[in-house]
């Protein structure tokens, strides 16, 4: 729930005293912040032992350490959660993070930041930011080297506000006496709440069996009207995915085209045209890659590929058309 705090109460919080890591394309900037004062430290090259010896020349290195990256690397969506979901926020994003990015968790540091709570509708309205790791393991490595351990990464946003994710859990309390004493009845209590649901059940199941029976006459007759139904529309429903293109089918394709370095921002499928945008190493491969597939005809880039500002990547668009 650490996401949810204020940012001047968490650990690398900007109100307290930090070392700031500015990365800037092969170097990086080093800024101390003590007393609400910022002192630069100088420009060091990602290369040699210029950084590990500026660190050492500190005095006294702050316990709070920010890595501070350029655009180009966040990536933020809304996120919608049932409104009970808000107790475990990490747990839930964790599970979904593969439903709701390209990501797996273990392969991004993310923070999920509340904006709204509906609580007529029980919804709860998130802002989810995270950075693939692979975009910052260099960095972190290269400052690994020079005795340097970030706990907080900072990125720009899309409208230049920062956002910070942490790096590193934070360390758990150490259990108290009394904590165990209250673990033990909280255990005692749940079996007591796992329990009393099969005792229920045991006397409700007789009651259960009865009404099954009463309603199978029911049942069978919307399954026949089902039947009918799926048999009068399955030919109109075969048609028009022949016309406008499966989208799961299309999807399953460019998952094995597109090579592993290359991500999607953006999908759309319309009338038998697809369009697509996103990042890739090497953008050029692509479009010999779509053109071999036989179920698409005639990829193109439909804008001029550009350079992302990370200077890593090519940020594309590609239009083609679905084969009938």
């Amino acid at each position: 729930m650490h996401a949810l705090l204020p940012w001047g109460l968490l650990r690398g919080g900007e109100g307290g005293d930090a070392l700031m890591i500015g990365a800037r394309g092969p170097h990086v900037v080093l800024t101390l912040r003590r007393g609400g004062r910022e002192n630069p430290l100088g420009q060091f090259g990602a290369a040699g032992d210029g950084l590990a010896v500026a660190v050492r020349a500190l005095r006294r290195l702050p316990r709070r350490v920010v890595l501070q990256l350029g655009p180009g690397t966040l990536l933020e969506r809304p996120v919608e959660l049932p409104l009970a979901a808000e107790r475990d926020i990490d747990r839930v994003i964790g599970f979904e993070m593969d439903r709701l990015t390209p990501f797996a968790a273990d392969e991004v540091v993310w923070q999920a930041a509340v904006m709204r709570r509906d609580h007529a509708q029980k919804r709860l309205v998130l802002r989810l930011s995270l950075a693939p790791r692979r975009a910052i393991q260099p960095w972190l490595d290269m400052l690994a080297r020079a005795g340097l351990a970030p706990g907080w990464l900072e990125l720009p946003a899309a409208d230049g506000s920062p956002r910070r994710i942490a790096l590193a859990d934070h360390v758990a309390p150490r259990p108290s006496r009394v904590f165990g004493i209250g673990a033990s009845l909280v255990a005692a209590l749940a079996v007591a709440v796992i329990a009393t649901p099969f005792v229920m059940q045991y006397f409700a199941r007789s009651t259960t069996e009865r009404t099954i029976v009463a309603l199978q006459p029911q049942v069978k007759r919307v399954e026949a009207l089902r039947r009918q139904q799926t048999d009068a529309s399955g030919d109109v429903l075969a048609a028009e995915r022949g016309r406008i293109g499966n989208v799961i089918q299309v999807l399953a394709t460019l998952t094995d085209i597109l090579p592993d370095d290359a991500w999607l921002t953006e999908f759309t499928l319309h009338q038998g045209k697809l369009n697509i945008a996103g990042q890739s190493p090497n953008a050029a491969r692509l479009i010999p890659a779509l053109a071999a597939e036989p179920t698409l005809r005639n990829p193109a880039f439909a804008a001029p590929v550009t350079r992302a500002p990370d200077g890593r990547t090519d940020l594309f668009v590609i239009h083609a058309d679905l084969a009938p």
